[in-house]
């Protein structure tokens, strides 16, 4: 007994989706469909008990799944979950400049009509002024070449 529910735990810990592996999903998911659908793919393991970041990650997944999906009902209802999983991420931790960073290039990249693009100046503020902060060097330097490529006037997608 004890056994299966060590090997039951093991197998849980093994499929577990790290940060980084999200993060890199992300970046990779603006080169096409086939990226953002292994980016949705990745994601789908991940449940509402996941940490506040990959939660956030969910919720760009999902709202990935909405660009590319056809039936205008399936890409509201995308749409929709992807927006309750990044605020839940945020509001679980309000203080993760990555949580904030994901939902500032999601928010500049959505349709206005869709009204969920209310936070982007106060991400960017946010991100701007905490990024000197940030100790994961793979992260920053992920920001940094998004906000370089933002203000060389490249439309970046994520």
């Amino acid at each position: 007994m004890n056994m299966m529910i060590i090997t039951f735990v093991w197998a849980c810990l093994q499929s577990a989706v790290s940060v980084k592996e999200a993060r890199d999903a992300y970046f990779d998911s603006s080169k096409g469909k086939i990226a953002a659908t292994k980016f949705g793919k990745l994601l789908d393991s991940v449940d509402n008990n996941a940490g506040p970041v990959l939660l956030c990650y969910k919720g760009a997944s999902e709202m990935m799944k909405a660009k590319n999906a056809v039936n205008p009902i399936s890409k509201y209802s995308f749409f929709k979950r992807g927006k309750m999983l990044i605020e839940t991420g945020l509001t679980r931790d309000s203080f993760s400049v990555e949580s904030h960073f994901i939902r500032f290039s999601i928010q500049r990249n959505l349709p206005g009509f869709l009204g969920y693009n209310g936070n982007v100046t106060q991400d960017s503020v946010l991100i701007t002024r905490e990024l000197p902060n940030i100790n994961d060097n793979d992260l920053k330097i992920k920001i940094t070449e998004y906000f370089s490529r933002l203000k060389n006037g490249d439309k970046t997608e994520n």
